[in-house]
């Protein structure tokens, strides 16, 4: 008898042992730490965590929550070692239903999460965007009834102007430095039929190519005139009666006035008018400089050298715009 109870006595404390060795053992997982990741605010926080939740976690990470943000579990259907926690800021949310916009302030990844979490029955509806579509900030849901169409077309965005001032253009003249290109956005606009009348609305607008801005150069520069070497700044313009010479064989010493030797883009002048040394533009014949006089040059009358008597018997005489170069 003694035995007997001996061993129901011992029976007993094999069965507590064993069950406190479980309970510690089962204890020790519960708590054993978690090696996860929090992703909030662009960056990512790494911990090892010993947290039953994900609020218990947020704390540990130091991420404060406010009531209307909200969170997932990216890789994992529960809390456990790798799982990855992603915190979804409020961001401003409308939703468009039977006429009427709501505005919220709501953190949720998808359409179907906002709605489910605002509570907004859209069993009946058609939703655009789909219900799977990621939220954007400023985003408008629409819940249209099933009879409601919804048209996406394609739609040129046009191009600005920037326009650079350039002193060194003749006023008014302009240049384009880079021609612009039209871009193109995605529009997508819900159609509700009332009665006999459609009412178009737009409901979601997707740049696929931004335009890119034409840049055109203005001219701003006072008393410019377009020549072969570009374009040159005047301070003077006169209206001369062109005559033009060459050397004659055997003539004269062959040196002008202000002895050199003469040649094409010489003028002769009357020095009280035009000074020597006066760089102009004559049309027709080119860049010049005054170096040069002649018993009949007198007043406003020039005379050209050219290069060979049939050029200046070619040019003949003709009425020009001179102009008096800076």
């Amino acid at each position: 008898m003694l035995n007997r109870n001996h061993f129901k006595r011992s029976y007993k404390v094999v069965v507590l042992l064993l069950m406190v060795f479980a309970s510690i053992n089962f204890l020790g997982f519960a708590v054993a730490p978690k090696e996860v990741s929090v992703v909030a605010d662009g960056r990512t926080i790494n911990l090892s965590t010993r947290a039953l939740t994900v609020k218990g976690v947020l704390e540990e990470a130091g991420i404060v929550l406010q009531d209307a943000d909200g969170y997932e579990l990216v890789n994992k259907s529960k809390l456990e070692d790798g799982a990855q926690i992603e915190v979804i800021r409020a961001m401003p949310v409308k939703v468009w239903k039977t006429g009427r916009t709501t505005e919220y302030s709501i953190g949720r990844k998808t359409v179907r999460e906002v709605l489910n979490a605002l509570d907004v029955n859209y069993q009946d509806c058609k939703v655009y965007p789909a219900l799977s579509s990621d939220v954007t900030p400023g985003m408008t849901i629409n819940l249209m009834d099933k009879e409601s169409e919804v048209v996406t077309r394609k739609e040129a965005i046009p191009y600005s102007v920037e326009l650079k001032n350039n002193d060194n253009l003749p006023r008014g003249r302009r240049t384009v430095l880079s021609p612009g290109k039209t871009g193109e956005a995605l529009v997508t606009t819900r159609i509700v039929s009332i009665g006999d009348h459609q009412f178009n609305r737009e409901v979601c607008r997707e740049v696929i190519t931004n335009p890119v801005a034409e840049v055109v150069e203005v001219g701003t520069g006072a008393n410019m005139l377009e020549t072969s070497r570009g374009f040159v700044r005047y301070k003077q313009v006169r209206q001369m009666e062109a005559t033009a010479y060459t050397l004659a064989e055997g003539s004269g010493t062959g040196l002008t006035s202000i002895g050199i030797v003469p040649y094409h883009g010489i003028i002769a002048v009357d020095p009280d008018v035009i000074p020597y040394g006066t760089k102009v533009y004559i049309p027709g014949y080119g860049f010049a400089m005054a170096g040069d006089c002649g018993g009949a040059i007198i007043g406003n009358r020039i005379d050209l050298f050219m290069d060979s008597y049939s050029d200046a018997i070619q040019w003949g005489r003709r009425s020009v715009n001179m102009y008096i170069l800076e």
